[in-house]
């Protein structure tokens, strides 16, 4: 698969394509997201909605939620993705895309107490998706779950999806959880890649680009009327993307009666890898070092810690477990050519010398031996004088592929 764009980064752990980092510098990363109403043009057509409904997948787990809405139990929606999830240039919160499927789930089940968590988080992908969610989905045990990736991922990012998916997958209510491909300009997105795991889980899938993207190619929509810039889309745009879910879940529900789904015990093999299932994500607050010579812990002016070096020849190091390590900086300044790391005492190497997209967020290590590992972090100055050392901030660290307890 050919690599996706480069990644830059605005602050904290945000990671966003240069596509949309001139835009965002003045709105969603750095301060509230500023509305931007649309027009809606007329209803889509039903073809386009039909073109859309990639997969119906296994219903059973949404037609499980659906039997508990009907006895008028309490039902909890939950969305993770990026900036487009979270709401950006929507101009409300309810004319956004999950609150237009929230208010389809109310007017179906009147009866039924229903909420959503929006687990969205602006620029980021499904490798840092699958450190968080367990914090800020999962604990809030959801019934129904759509996962938002397809314009942030890159080609290195199929396991991180994977083992994203399957986390929420395993949780033992069973939520059911559908795929939503959304695109970037010219009809890209890494939807080939998301799709095969969704193929292999059996899962409803929904694309907004294979529904627009042909007719504002032949010029019989505008791109201009479902989307503000490159990727983020007007509130027609949100309206779109409802429809086109909410036109999945219609149909499951006019299905019939749920058989039972399978039981977590039951999940497939893994596609690639699960090693992103089973992960410990510690927040630079929570790191203890096992070593330490020149580094401290600080709060930026939003209070987010991070260990940061005062000095160019810092070195700080960690234990952790696992079968791979993954580190998340903060700061957009990151220059890979700067930043040494070791594992387990092997000679000191560049993160430049990694295979992957430069973004904040890197696979330090995969394939290790299950148990106790230390990684260590040392900065250069790269020719520069010492203070060039202080712009790099640690964010966490996560094990991958921890062993089950």
């Amino acid at each position: 698969m050919k690599p996706g764009p480069d990644r830059l980064v605005i602050n904290r752990e945000t990671l966003i394509s240069r596509r949309t980092a001139t835009l965002l510098l003045g709105s969603c990363l750095l301060g509230p997201v500023q509305a931007v109403a649309a027009t809606a043009p007329s209803p889509l057509a039903n073809e386009i909605v039909a073109r859309s409904q990639l997969s119906a997948g296994d219903p059973a787990r949404l037609m499980r939620v659906f039997d508990k809405a009907r006895r008028g139990e309490s039902i909890t929606l939950g969305v993770i993705g990026g900036s487009i999830t979270e709401g950006a240039f929507a101009s409300t919160k309810k004319s956004s895309y999950p609150g237009r499927v929230l208010d389809w789930w109310r007017a179906q089940f009147p009866r039924c107490d229903i909420r959503m968590v929006n687990a969205g988080a602006g620029g980021t992908g499904s490798m840092y998706g699958a450190l968080r969610v367990a914090n800020d989905l999962l604990s809030s045990r959801p019934d129904f779950v759509i996962v938002e990736f397809a314009v942030n991922d890159n080609w290195t990012d199929g396991e991180a999806f994977e083992g994203l998916v399957r986390q929420i997958l395993a949780q033992s209510d069973l939520p059911a959880v559908l795929l939503l491909f959304m695109m970037w300009e010219k009809g890209g997105n890494d939807q080939a890649m998301q799709a095969k795991v969704g193929a292999h889980y059996h899962l409803p899938m929904v694309s907004f680009r294979d529904a627009l993207w042909p007719e504002i190619e032949a010029g019989r929509l505008k791109w201009s009327d479902y989307i503000v810039d490159t990727v983020h889309p007007t509130d027609a745009g949100h309206a779109a993307a409802a429809r086109l879910i909410t036109a999945m879940c219609d149909k499951a529900l006019r299905t019939g009666p749920a058989r039972e789904p399978k039981a977590e015990s039951a999940l497939p093999l893994p596609l690639v890898s699960d090693a992103f299932q089973h992960v410990r994500w510690l927040e630079a607050a929570a790191l203890d070092p096992v070593r330490n010579e020149g580094w401290r812990l600080d709060l930026n002016d939003k209070g987010t810690a991070a260990w940061s070096s005062a000095t160019a020849s810092g070195r700080i190091a960690f234990d952790w477990s696992g079968t791979g390590l993954v580190v998340v900086f903060s700061d957009p300044a990151v220059n890979p050519r700067r930043i040494r790391f070791s594992v387990d005492g092997a000679p000191l190497q560049t993160l430049d010398a990694l295979k992957q997209p430069k973004r904040p967020i890197l696979v330090l290590a995969q394939n290790l031996a299950q148990g106790p590992h230390i990684v260590e972090l040392q900065c250069t100055d790269d020719g520069n004088n010492d203070e060039a050392a202080t712009d790099i901030r640690l964010r966490g660290i996560a094990s991958i592929g921890v062993a089950r307890d």
